[in-house]
């Protein structure tokens, strides 16, 4: 049988770490997207060396784990001055880890667009620059978010690796209640439900924009 007292009493710690879970989850998809469509114009529009840069920065994101990109954020960085807490070094890394893949998805978009789009945005005496932006992104957006909300998914279940620096998120406060009552079933049920629900947020508004936009 569960223990439902149990399961109310833990309630409030779960429900800060939710909270917690989702400040960081909400800056890192933001972070993710805009930072990834920045990258895309810099791939597309930009001189050999900045694709170069971009393309590294693209396979190092992608092939290393999460767990790296932390290490680095919070042990590396600070070799250079750049200190951060552990709730931006959450957001810094897991952005990180989002925008490589976003940007894929986003140049995949736009190179599925007809040519004509962009000698459109030509005629109208748009620069590169601006028919990018107001042309190609918007028409690029309906088209990647299916896979872009599968990848914002993800960065969102990788928050539960943010635990190993001590940040106070689902994962870590499941796994101290766990330790401290050597209670299981009853954490993981709440554990499980919670990550559900961020998760089906994420969907549904990712369902309205699709609505939205077509």
């Amino acid at each position: 049988m569960l223990d439902l007292a149990f399961m109310a009493e833990i309630a409030p710690k779960m429900a800060a770490a939710l909270w917690m879970t989702a400040r960081i989850s909400l800056l890192a998809v933001v972070l993710s997207i805009l930072v990834g469509a920045l990258l895309t114009a810099a791939r597309m529009l930009g001189g050999r060396w900045a694709r170069y840069a971009v393309v590294v920065f693209v396979e190092f994101t992608r092939g290393a784990p999460p767990l790296v990109h932390i290490s680095i954020v919070y042990f590396l960085l600070p070799q250079f001055g750049l200190l951060l807490s552990e709730f931006w070094t959450g957001v810094v890394a897991l952005s990180m880890v989002g925008a490589g893949y976003t940007v894929e998805i986003f140049r995949g978009a736009i190179e599925s667009i007809p040519e004509g789009q962009s000698d459109a945005s030509r005629a109208l005496g748009l620069s590169p620059l601006q028919g990018f932006f107001l042309v190609l992104l918007p028409q690029a957006t309906r088209r990647s978010l299916p896979p872009l909300t599968n990848e914002l998914a993800n960065v969102v279940k990788a928050s539960s690796l943010l635990s190993v620096i001590s940040v106070n998120e689902l994962t870590k406060v499941a796994n101290d209640l766990i330790f401290v009552h050597f209670v299981v079933i009853e954490v993981l049920i709440q554990l499980t439900a919670l990550y559900l629900l961020i998760i089906g947020v994420l969907m549904a508004v990712s369902r309205w924009l699709e609505a939205r936009l077509a």
